[in-house]
């Protein structure tokens, strides 16, 4: 069998992160990364394209600040993949640090509101991309701990937010004052909204590769989807039918019949894995291997199973219920290092 009829059978072999759907697949893709084009980062968006082309992802979105990039105006890469689109966006960058992806829009989104309410200026984000034909991720809200979760829950139509973003000046984790972004995500799905975890890496040096450099491929999506197109990978987004990653890929994650299922990849979790450029999250030395988490309300770890598969059983005792997916193995300077998949949440009350 050729390699690419093995890619093929292998992506196929790919299960839903919420329901089966038929005749669907997933779709790897990027939501953030940079060019020259904003003045800090080191390369084109023709090289930038290129990268991801040749790493194997489907979709990346050209995010530039306050800077429309119509796929139209990049040279593709040649040979180009027949599994692989530009989607046309921008990333919203407005007052008081809050940055937002305007995904899959037709013209430039303004930036320049202003408003003492951190969650004014993000409602209009929202609407402004809204009214551009498109939908909004809330980028890597403790960037200079700019958003809160108060400051997110009374935006309305926001159904995205960077939970992973893998530019080294972004605190995913918080600190002893600010809250992490899981953590932010179990408040917002504690007190009723439905919102879903996106991963990407923010990508600006695509030249250096090191631990403090904002490089690519620390984080991405995987999208289950009937079509690759702009449309079909921002649908399914907004409706939650993807996974957020940094290094662990799931073969099989459904929600069936008060059953959620989960088995992880294996093989093409190791093999991510073994790239140079990959850094998980430095903790303390504990048991290499496989690990899925049961999370309800509140951020409660409800269980969890060592392995690379788990059945857990639903009920109405949380009304939400999401899977952590964990791979750990030792730092090559002590301790450990993790790695995750976070799929999205799962909801018993009138949010299903």
């Amino acid at each position: 069998m050729r390699f690419s009829q093995l890619l093929i059978l292998a992506l196929s072999l790919l299960l839903s992160c919420t329901s089966e759907k038929p005749q669907t697949r997933w779709y790897r893709g990027n939501t953030h990364a940079h060019t020259v084009i904003c003045g800090h980062a080191d390369s084109t968006p023709e090289a930038v394209t290129k990268y991801y082309h040749e790493h194997g992802y489907n979709f990346l979105i050209l995010s530039e600040h306050n800077h429309f990039i119509n796929p139209d105006s990049v040279k593709m890469p040649v040979p180009l993949r027949q599994d692989f689109i530009l989607i046309p966006g921008e990333e919203v960058t407005g007052h008081k640090i809050v940055h937002s992806t305007a995904m899959n829009i037709d013209t430039l989104v303004d930036w320049t509101f202003e408003h003492e309410q951190v969650a004014k200026i993000i409602q209009n984000q929202v609407d402004g991309t809204r009214a551009a034909s498109g939908q909004t991720i809330l980028n890597h809200p403790n960037f200079e701990w700019a958003v809160t979760s108060e400051d997110i829950l009374p935006v309305h139509d926001l159904y995205m937010f960077e939970l992973f973003n893998g530019h080294p000046s972004v605190h995913n984790d918080g600190d002893e004052n600010h809250i992490s972004t899981e953590k932010m995500w179990d408040e917002l799905l504690t007190k009723g909204m439905k919102i879903y975890g996106v991963s990407s890496d923010d990508a600006h040096d695509f030249k250096k590769i090191a631990p403090d450099e904002s490089n690519p491929g620390r984080g991405w999506v995987m999208v289950r989807s009937q079509q690759l197109t702009p449309a079909a990978i921002t649908e399914a987004m907004n409706h939650g039918e993807f996974y957020a990653s940094n290094g662990v890929f799931l073969q099989k994650c459904e929600s069936q019949n008060d059953f959620y299922t989960v088995e992880i990849d294996e093989a093409a979790t190791m093999a991510e894995l073994q790239l140079p450029d990959i850094f998980g999250k430095k903790v303390a030395k504990q048991d290499d291997g496989f690990f899925i988490e049961l999370i309800g309300d509140n951020g409660k770890i409800i269980t969890t199973i060592a392995g690379k598969s788990a059945r857990f059983k639903l009920d109405e005792s949380s009304s939400y219920f999401r899977v952590k997916a964990i791979c750990r193995r030792a730092h090559k300077n002590g301790g450990s290092e993790e790695f995750y998949a976070w799929a999205q949440p799962v909801f018993t009350d009138e949010r299903r």
